[in-house]
């Protein structure tokens, strides 16, 4: 087919002047470049000259920056990157790395958005005439290697930008024209109206144009169920590659192999035939499919293997750990531990892993349970895993499949997976797969195929028509199928002319032959069109539901004629009669020719029937109905959904897919005009998005900050009567601050914010903000009033949710922890040692394991204050057995760290200090160093008595102004002490050693440090320094 080709470098739509210079050998610049197909869109704002004459200028200001931000998120919803913008339009580019027919398709998508959104942007600003052109053209341009990534915002040598520009002034307003480029690749996604051929200023020769209509055709696939029957044409070289991998698998030696092509191209048959041939010496076959729609679905293809659970019996939503165990057991794997992760990651109802550990840890318990399971399955012999169309595959799948890949050559495993040829897996590449690429059948293959599937009753007309059929299927095993079922079922032979001047585009007719034979089905094809709407599956009911107007036994008669003339078949769940679509693009392509209104219809019927009774459709999940929601343009509807996607993901520990989910919901709320509707739901998918992010890209993070601080300028917009409610955006806000002292500023804002909120949890959370930062601080005396006033608030019941909402620990455990070491620092000793035991207690027998750790680290902390080395080691043994047993590397790095400090003080400081330096390493590594200025104090201390006082003296240098940059203050004067100490054995000047201890002194008064005041003094004694103040 031609649009899987490079454009060609021939066409006359090369700008004059440009066609000899753009000639070089071979497909790269000698530039280190390449020549890669780009679509550009330019659009500009018609007659804007004209009002800014007739507007005030600040009313024209406003407008033109309104049209702009609507054009710019039409350009970036649909993947789109300014390349320029003006002041009344701009230019976009679409991304090299789509395939150039998704490009073209988004490119104009996204032309026919800024339509739209200028006529949205002129009724609000009461300028109904607001009108825009846009323009579109692909080409050939010539991309540098060295800024692939950045290629947007570097110059794109091509024709595309230049002929986009000539569009976009030659167009009608309102509308958007494309060359004959684009509407070629993006044949299929829309429908277009000739324009003529028209003279560009600067192209040497006329240019077909197009004008482009909002007909989209989505792509939403369905299930590769299919009958398979028939020969395998000229598969052989790619079935001998795959025997050759067998035979290394029947040795012990796994083997991945990644089969890719079109739809209907014959993946599927493939597999089929690989799992006959493999039957006689194979143990098991585990057999997965991914589902359209399925990338936001966490383990669906697992899932999907649990048919009982879906079926709804007893009111049932969601599998439950017993199911997930039987499912697992029926394979030969009766790991309790293997089965926990599974359950968890699949939300079984029953699970018992807990929701709040920590996503780094389930990761990795998920990857040691799939090196079991593999174990497992591998016991009884050689074990084929089929995984089809992973292009559909959500991330955690793809995550634990990426992990099998990588280590299955230490398996009797044959792994096959399919996709079509446009998705990236390069996730894959770890495991060295074998690819099979699969290509149309040539000529006489395609002749065979024919011969083959020709209905025995019309061999008579086979001659007439074998060049046409030939033609029209393109070698598309599935078109030639279709092509031979819709002869046998046309009954008068006049319906069977396929025109000579036919189109050649093969998908085209596919889409006519397809039509055609619904026709023939009378009501069925209403049938087909719903459950084509339904999705992966439908039911009688659900039916019902859909085509309200049909009797049950029309139905059934319509879903038995579906099933008989191919396009349905039945699929085997318990408790009911349910049916798919025989092969993928059947679905998807009736559910593209089924006009969007009545799309729009059946979506928000089935949305009704199934929100009302989720048993209706136990498969649809939350995910998929806020989908369904949002198809029907019931956008208030889905937002909600999606939110509570997101969280059931998050619960999981799903990240990515709850991620998507809660994105996609803020993506939605900007199509919601009412503020006192968008707003409230725009702030609960920020409120569940901002712990998401934290925990994904960090606290620091841009994206993390920029959230909390948009999400505080809404929720204060809100009224006091619902600040209480964004409590936990607040929180956010506060954690994300750059500095200790922004962090204790917005904390006092926040106190005096919610001053007025009459709930005790939340102002034992803003006292919890207050006292974890005037600790770091040095603000004693405040931190010991905000522990004393949030703890008389602590409710343990309440405790319990908001343990996960607001840092991951207790409130008491740290109140406590924090109480304990301030006290010590203030040289109240006792009463230090009183606080450290409540703690200890009080963690253990909340046994909640991020407290326990939490607890761990500040009795650590506290011996590390009163250097009781033994206590330290005490405490290490437990810190490192505790991580080992919850799989916390932060709490291991910390084990580590206190673990080297004594041991270097107690037996070996070479050794120690080398351990020591090795738990910083870790903490650093993982990006959880809380309290750097202490570790590099012990740091430049174990150097000082190693005797390395200029190394000694840089790492305090660095401390103290570590320190001082963010606030982080409690042991500034330890540091200040301790480089006096090392300046004197350094033999520097006196007065910088003087300098150094008044700063110890100053700062410890400054803060009640009664225990750092007396150490200060103690090493001027040492040292026979007097300071008179």
């Amino acid at each position: 087919m031609r649009e899987w080709c490079m454009l060609r470098e021939s066409r006359t739509k090369t700008p004059r002047g440009a066609a000899e210079r753009g000639k070089r050998p071979g497909g790269s610049s000698v530039r280190g470049g390449e020549r890669r197909i780009v679509t550009a869109l330019c659009y500009d704002l018609v007659g804007s000259t004209d009002l800014m004459h007739v507007m005030d200028i600040e009313d024209y200001q406003e407008l033109m920056s309104a049209f702009q931000l609507a054009s710019k998120q039409a350009i970036a919803s649909h993947s789109g990157v300014m390349q320029h913008e003006a002041g009344d339009g701009g230019v976009a580019l679409f991304p090299i790395e789509l395939e150039a027919k998704d490009a073209a398709s988004l490119a104009i998508r996204a032309g026919l958005g800024i339509v739209e959104a200028c006529k949205r942007v002129g009724r609000e600003a009461g300028q109904d005439d607001l009108q825009v052109r846009v323009g579109i053209a692909t080409s050939v341009a010539l991309v540098r290697e060295g800024s692939r990534e950045g290629w947007t915002r570097e110059p794109v040598t091509g024709a595309a930008l230049a002929m986009a520009a000539r569009l976009q002034a030659i167009t009608a307003p309102n509308s958007v024209l494309v060359c004959e480029e684009t509407r070629h690749l993006a044949g299929r996604s829309h429908a277009f109206v000739f324009q003529g051929s028209k003279e560009l200023k600067g192209f040497a020769a006329p240019e077909k144009v197009w004008r482009a209509l909002g007909h989209k055709l989505g792509v939403d696939r369905f299930y590769a169920f299919g009958r398979m029957g028939g020969p395998l044409i000229n598969r052989e070289n790619e079935l001998n590659t795959i025997g050759q991998l067998w035979d290394g698998v029947l040795a012990g030696q796994g083997s991945v192999v990644l089969i890719q092509g079109d739809a209907g191209i014959g993946k599927s048959r493939l597999l089929r035939e690989i799992r006959r041939r493999t039957r006689a010496k194979r143990s098991k076959l585990l057999f997965f499919q991914c589902l359209p729609g399925g990338f936001r679905s966490t383990l669906h293809p697992l899932l999907n293997n649990l048919p009982e659970a879906a079926s709804g019996s007893g009111g049932q939503m969601g599998p439950t750990a017993a199911a997930v165990a039987a499912l697992f057991e029926r394979n030969g794997i009766r790991d309790a531990e293997v089965v926990d992760v599974f359950s968890y990651l699949l939300g079984a109802q029953g699970s018992r892993l807990q929701s709040n550990e920590d996503p780094k840890a389930i990761r990795e318990k998920a990857h040691r349970a799939m090196l079991r399971a593999l174990e497992a399955v591998c016991r009884r012999g050689p074990v084929v895993v089929a995984v089809e169309d992973v292009h559909w595959i959500d991330p955690t799948s793809r995550d634990l499949l990426g992990e099998a890949a990588r280590i299955i050559a230490k398996f009797p495993v044959l792994l096959v997976t399919t996709s079509r040829p446009s998705y990236a897996s390069e996730w894959l590449d770890a495991a060295n797969p074998t690819r099979l690429p699969l290509r149309p059948l040539d000529s006489d293959e395609t002749r065979l195929a024919i011969k083959a599937k020709w209905p025995e009753h019309r061999l008579a007309l086979l001659p007439d028509l074998f060049d046409a059929t030939e033609r029209i299927s393109g070698g598309v095993p599935l078109f030639i199928e279709e092509i031979c079922q819709w002869v046998s079922q046309n009954v008068e032979p006049d319906t069977m002319r396929l025109s000579e001047s036919a189109n050649p585009s093969h998908v085209s007719a596919f889409e006519s032959i397809l039509e055609s034979r619904l026709q023939q089905l009378g009501t069925a094809r209403e049938v087909a069109r719903a459950a084509a709407v339904a999705g992966t599956q439908v039911t009688l009911p659900l039916l019902r539901a859909l085509l309200p107007d049909f009797g049950k036994s029309a139905l059934a008669n319509a879903a038995d004629t579906l099933c008989e003339t191919g396009f349905l078949t039945r699929i085997r769940v318990p408790g009911r009669t349910a049916y798919g679509f025989r092969h993928t693009l059947i679905q998807e392509t009736i559910y593209n020719a089924v006009l969007r209104k009545q799309r729009q219809v059946l979506h928000r019927r089935l949305f009704t029937a199934v929100d009302q009774n989720r048993g209706m459709a136990a498969w649809i999940d939350t995910g998929a109905l806020a989908e369904h929601a949002e198809r029907a343009g019931l956008v208030e509807e889905a937002v909600p959904l999606f939110i509570a996607a997101g969280k059931e993901s998050s619960s999981r520990s799903a990240m990515i897919e709850a991620r998507q989910f809660l994105e996609h919901a803020l993506e939605l709320c900007g199509q919601l005009s009412e503020s006192d509707t968008a707003e409230p739901l725009k702030l609960s998918a920020l409120t569940a998005l901002g712990p998401i992010l934290l925990g994904t890209v960090g606290l620091s993070s841009d994206p993390a900050r920029r959230l909390y601080e948009d999400a505080v300028e809404i929720a204060r917009r809100r009224p006091m009567s619902e600040q209480s409610q964004w409590f936990p955006i607040y929180w956010g806000w506060w954690l994300t601050g750059q500095d200790f002292r922004i962090m204790h500023d917005r904390a006092l804002e926040v106190r005096s914010m919610l001053s007025k909120a009459n709930e005790p949890e939340i102002q034992l959370q803003v006292n919890h903000c207050i006292w974890a930062i005037d600790f770091n601080l040095g603000r004693h005396r405040e931190t010991q009033d905000a522990i004393k006033a949030g703890l008389a608030l602590y409710d343990e019941k309440r405790a319990k949710e908001s343990r996960t909402e607001f840092g991951g620990h207790d409130a008491k455990v740290c109140g406590l922890g924090q109480l304990a070491l301030s006290l010590w620092l203030t040289g109240r000793t006792k009463a230090s040692d009183a606080a450290l035991s409540r703690m200890i207690a009080f963690t253990d027998r909340i046994a909640h394991a991020h407290s326990k750790a939490h607890s761990l680290d500040t009795e650590a902390v506290s011996a590390f204050y009163r250097d009781d080395f033994e206590r330290l080691v005490e405490v290490s043994a437990r810190m490192a057995d505790f991580a080992k047993r919850h799989k916390m590397q932060s709490l291991s790095g910390l084990s580590i760290l206190f673990n080297g400090w004594a041991e270097a003080h107690r037996t070996s400081l070479a050794s120690g200090h080398a351990t020591f330096q090795n738990g910083l390493a870790l903490l650093r590594e993982l990006g959880t160093v809380a309290d750097l200025p202490i570790y590099l104090c012990m740091h430049a201390t174990l150097l000082g008595l190693a005797g390395k006082i200029e190394p000694a003296i840089d790492v305090v240098n660095e401390a103290i102004g570590r320190g001082e940059e963010t606030g982080h203050a409690y042991w500034l004067a330890e540091l200040h002490r301790c480089r006096a100490i090392l300046r004197a054995r350094a033999g520097e000047r006196k007065d910088a050693v003087v300098t150094d201890l008044r700063c110890a002194v100053e700062i410890a008064e400054s803060q009640g440090a009664t225990a750092l005041i007396r150490r200060a003094r103690h090493s001027m004694r040492e040292l026979g320094i007097v300071i008179r103040r």
